[in-house]
C-alpha cells in the first residue's frame, strides 16, 4: 500500500505548511475586521497648530497642551506614548517676523522636554521663513507639502547676528541635522557648498570646513548648495532627495495616513492642558431659518462663559438647505471651543452636514445619519433635492469632513447615491483607507485589496454600529458614558434648548400666523384711517408689524433691506396723504415698497432660481392677496356695521345736528349741477365734519363737500376758509379769524 504523502512529509514541511497557514487565518481576520483592526493598530496623537508670530504665549499654550496629552496617554489602560504634530503657518498679519529668543525657547522645548512622547513631527504645508524654522528643525521628522519651502532663518530685512551660530549649531547637532546646512540657512551670505563623494552621499560644506572635508573623503562634484538665486530656502523636493524631510504631504489628512493617527487628530483640541468647561445645545426638529440666529447666540453665549467645550446633540429630520448651510458654517468655524456632535437619535437629510462641522461624532447605539434625498421646505412639505443641490451638498460635506478630520470619501456617499465606497490599502502608508471607487482606480498601484463597502444607489445612512467601521466616531449607550468619555463623570452640564425667544419666532413665523399679522396690521392701518386721531388702531397695526418684521429678522429671513423698503413705504404713503393730496406716484410707489418688503421677508431668497422656490413664492403671494382681499371685505363690514355698534359709535364723528330745511339729508353731497365752477366758495368759511388728514368734509351752507386742508391736520367742527379751488379740490385752512355770526350759510341760487 502507497503511504500519502503527507505521512512522509519531515519536520521542515510541517512547519512551512504549518505557518503558511496561520498567515493565511491571520490574513483573513484582518480583512474580516475591516477598518476595526486598522483603527485599533492606530496610534494616539494630535496635532498643534502654531500660526507666526511665535510668542512666549505661544510656548505657554503649547507647553500646557502637550504636556496634558503626553501624561493623559501615560495614565491610560495601554500607555501608548502619542505622537506630536506641530503645523507651522506663516500666518497672514506677520509671517517671517518671530523672534528669536521665542522661537529658540519652543525649539528647546521641543527637541529636550518632550521625551514623553513617542514622535515629534514639523508638518511645514507653506513657504516658512525667520526664526520659526528653528522649532520646526526641532522636531525628530519634518514633513513638507510640495508647495513648500523653508528658511532663510535669518529674517531677509536683518543682518546676520554671530551670536545666534552657536546656540543654532547646538540644535541642529541635537537633532542630527547637518549643522552646516542649518547654519547655510542661517546666514545667507555664507558660502555654503553642495558635495557629492564616490560613495554617493549628499553633503553641505560650508567652504570654511571644505579642506578638512577633502582629508577625509573623495568628492567627485562640489558645486554651490543655493540655486536660481534663493540663498537659504530649501525646497521641498531638495529637501526630500536630501533625506531632510522625510515625506511630502499635502494635507493634514495626508499626514495623519502616513503616522497612522485618528482623523480628527487633525484639529486642534483647545481643551487640552485646560480646565474643561462644557455647555450642552440640543438641536431638534426640522433645522429652519430661525436656527441660524437661535445657534449663533447660543455660541456666543458659550464663548461669553468661556467655554471651550460644546456638545450639540442632534434629533433632526432634516430641514432647509440654506439653513443647515448656514448653521454648519457656525459650527465648523468654532475654532476656541471642542466642538461634539452627539448623535443621540437621528441627523438625516440636509441636517448631516451639522455633525460632520463638528471635531468629535460619538453616536448611540441607535443614532443615525445621512441619506440626503430631500428636504423640508419652511412650510413642512418634503421635496426631492435637484441634481445641482446634490452636487453643492456633497461638496460641502466633503469640505467640512476635510476641515474636521472625518472621511470625505463617507461623507460624500451620504448624498451622493451613485457613489461607491471602498475600503483599499493604501501601499504609501500602509494603513487602510476609505475612498471611492473611481479614486481607487484612478491609481492601481497605490491602492490594493479593494472592498466595496456600499453600492451605488442608494445615499449612505450611517447608523452607531455602523460609525467606528466607516471611521466616522464612537458609539456610547447613554449620556453618562459620553460624558466619562470625556472625563466629566457625573458633572452636571446645563442643557441649552431653544428658550421662549425662539419658540416665540418659531410661532411668528409659522406661515398661518405670519398672515393673521399681515391681515391684522393692514385692516387696523385702515380703521385709523377712518377713525380721529392716532389711537388704538394705528398703536395694534405698529405692533402686528413689528411682530412680523422682527421674527422673521431673526429666522433670517428679513433683513436691514426689507425693514428700510417698508419703512420708505410707510414715508411715501404718508407725503401722499398729508403733503401732497392725492393718488399719485407717492402713494403708488409707498403701496409697492411695502408689499415687496413683505414679500422679501417671507423667504430666504431674493428671486426664485429652483422649482420649490417658484413654488414658495407663489403661496406667498396667494397669502398676501388674501390678506388684502380680507381687509378690503373687513373695510366693507364694517362700514355697514360699525357705526351701529353701541360701543364704536362713538368713535365716529357725525355731522353736527341738521337744523335746516326738512326732509334733506345733510350727510348728502348736493348736485353741482349748474355750477360750472366752484371758484365761488373762495374766500368762504364753513365748519369741518370731519377730521381733514389733510382730506375730509366740511359743510359751507347747505352745501357739504370734499376738502384738502393745506396743512397737516385740522379736528372735526373747525371753522375753516376756502384759499383755492382747482376744479373739483377745495383746499381750505383753519380760521384764525373772529367767530363769524353764521357759519358761512350761502344762498346758492344768489351765489350761482
Amino acid at each position: 500500500m502507497i503511504a500519502p504523502v503527507v505521512a512522509r512529509q519531515g519536520p521542515p514541511l510541517r512547519i512551512c505548511a504549518t505557518l503558511l497557514a496561520c498567515g493565511l487565518l491571520t490574513a483573513a481576520t484582518i480583512r474580516a475586521q475591516g477598518p476595526d483592526a486598522v483603527k485599533d493598530e492606530s496610534t494616539p496623537g494630535q496635532f498643534f497648530t502654531i500660526v507666526e508670530p511665535i510668542t512666549h504665549e505661544t510656548i505657554t499654550r503649547v507647553r500646557a497642551a502637550t504636556r496634558s496629552l503626553v501624561d493623559k496617554a501615560a495614565g491610560g489602560a495601554r500607555g501608548r506614548s502619542p505622537i506630536l504634530i506641530f503645523q507651522f503657518l506663516p500666518g497672514d498679519a506677520a509671517p517671517g517676523t518671530s523672534d528669536f529668543g521665542a522661537s529658540f525657547d519652543l525649539a528647546n522645548y521641543i527637541a529636550k522636554d518632550l521625551g514623553g512622547a513617542k514622535l515629534t513631527v514639523a508638518y511645514v504645508p507653506e513657504p516658512l521663513s525667520g526664526y520659526a524654522v528653528l522649532p520646526a528643525i526641532a522636531c525628530t521628522e519634518l514633513v513638507m507639502a510640495s508647495r513648500a519651502t523653508l528658511g532663510p532663518i535669518t529674517p531677509e530685512n536683518q543682518a546676520f547676528d554671530l551670536a545666534f551660530r552657536e546656540p543654532v549649531r547646538f540644535l541642529a547637532v541635537r537633532k542630527t541635522r547637518d549643522p552646516d546646512l542649518i547654519l547655510g540657512m542661517l546666514d545667507r551670505d555664507a558660502d555654503l557648498r553642495l558635495v557629492r563623494t564616490a560613495d554617493k552621499g549628499v553633503h553641505y560644506i560650508l567652504a570654511e570646513h571644505l579642506p578638512d572635508f577633502l582629508k577625509a573623503n573623495q568628492v567627485v562634484d562640489d558645486r554651490p548648495a543655493w540655486e536660481g538665486g534663493r540663498r537659504g530656502v530649501l525646497t521641498a523636493d531638495r529637501a526630500r532627495e536630501d533625506g531632510f524631510s522625510k515625506r511630502v504631504a499635502e494635507t493634514p489628512a495626508d499626514v495623519a495616513h502616513l503616522y497612522r493617527i485618528d482623523g480628527q487628530s487633525t484639529v486642534d483640541d483647545p481643551t487640552l492642558g485646560r480646565l474643561l468647561r462644557p455647555v450642552w445645545i440640543k438641536i431638534e426638529g426640522p433645522i429652519e431659518a430661525a436656527q441660524v440666529s437661535y445657534m449663533g447666540r447660543r455660541i456666543e453665549q458659550a464663548r461669553r462663559e468661556q467655554a471651550n467645550l460644546v456638545f450639540f446633540e442632534f434629533d433632526s429630520p432634516g430641514g432647509l438647505v440654506e439653513a443647515a448651510d448656514a448653521v454648519a458654517d457656525l459650527i465648523v468655524g468654532i475654532d476656541d471651543m471642542k466642538t461634539v456632535a452627539y448623535v443621540g437619535e437621528r441627523a438625516l437629510g440636509v441636517s448631516s452636514l451639522l455633525p460632520l462641522a463638528c471635531r468629535d461624532i460619538v453616536f448611540k447605539q441607535a443614532g443615525q445619519i445621512g441619506d440626503v434625498r430631500q428636504f423640508i421646505t419652511a412650510r413642512g412639505r418634503l421635496e426631492p433635492l435637484s441634481e445641482a443641490q446634490l452636487d453643492g451638498l456633497a461638496e460641502k460635506a466633503a469640505f467640512l469632513a476635510g476641515k474636521k478630520g472625518h472621511p470625505e470619501a463617507v461623507a460624500r456617499a451620504m448624498i451622493d447615491a451613485e457613489a461607491e465606497l471602498v475600503e483599499a490599502l493604501d501601499q504609501t502608508t500602509g494603513a487602510a483607507r476609505l475612498l471611492l471607487r473611481r479614486e481607487a482606480d484612478s491609481d492601481r498601484d497605490r491602492f490594493l485589496n479593494v472592498q466595496t463597502r456600499k453600492e451605488p444607489g442608494q445615499p449612505l445612512t450611517i447608523t452607531g454600529e455602523d460609525a467606528p467601521g466607516l471611521g466616522l466616531g464612537q458609539v456610547v449607550r447613554d449620556v453618562e458614558e459620553l460624558k466619562a468619555l470625556y472625563g466629566l463623570q457625573g458633572v452636571t452640564i446645563r442643557v441649552e434648548g431653544p428658550g421662549w425667544v425662539d419658540s416665540l419666532v418659531t410661532l411668528l413665523t409659522d406661515p398661518y400666523v405670519s398672515w393673521m399679522l399681515l391681515f391684522v396690521g393692514l385692516f387696523m392701518m385702515v380703521l385709523e384711517l377712518k377713525l380721529p386721531g392716532i389711537g388704538l388702531p394705528a398703536i395694534v397695526s405698529a405692533l402686528a408689524f413689528m411682530l412680523f418684521f422682527w421674527s422673521h429678522y431673526l429666522s433670517g429671513t428679513a433683513d436691514q433691506l426689507e425693514i428700510i423698503l417698508f419703512l420708505m413705504g410707510l414715508m411715501s404713503l404718508a407725503v401722499e396723504l398729508f403733503v401732497l393730496p392725492g393718488f399719485g406716484v407717492f402713494g403708488m410707489s409707498g403701496i409697492v415698497l411695502m408689499l415687496a418688503s413683505i414679500v422679501m421677508a417671507s423667504h430666504t431668497f431674493t428671486w426664485p432660481t429652483q422649482e420649490y422656490e417658484y413654488r414658495e413664492m407663489g403661496l406667498t403671494l396667494i397669502q398676501l392677496t388674501l390678506a388684502l382681499l380680507g381687509v378690503t371685505a373687513g373695510g366693507v363690514v364694517l362700514a355697514h356695521y360699525f357705526p351701529a355698534i353701541p360701543i364704536f359709535n362713538r368713535l365716529i364723528l357725525k355731522p353736527e345736528p341738521w337744523t335746516g330745511v326738512e326732509g334733506v339729508d345733510p350727510t348728502i353731497k348736493p348736485s353741482m349741477e349748474g355750477y360750472e365752477s366752484l371758484t365761488f366758495l373762495i374766500g368762504e368759511t364753513g365748519r369741518t365734519t370731519s377730521p381733514l388728514r389733510p382730506t375730509g368734509k366740511a359743510r359751507f351752507g347747505n352745501m357739504l363737500v370734499d376738502v384738502t386742508a393745506d396743512n397737516f391736520y385740522i379736528e372735526p367742527d373747525s371753522l375753516v376758509e376756502v384759499v383755492d379751488v382747482q376744479g373739483t379740490r377745495i383746499t381750505v385752512k383753519k380760521w384764525s379769524g373772529p367767530e363769524p355770526e353764521s357759519d358761512g350759510e350761502l344762498d346758492a341760487d344768489a351765489t350761482a
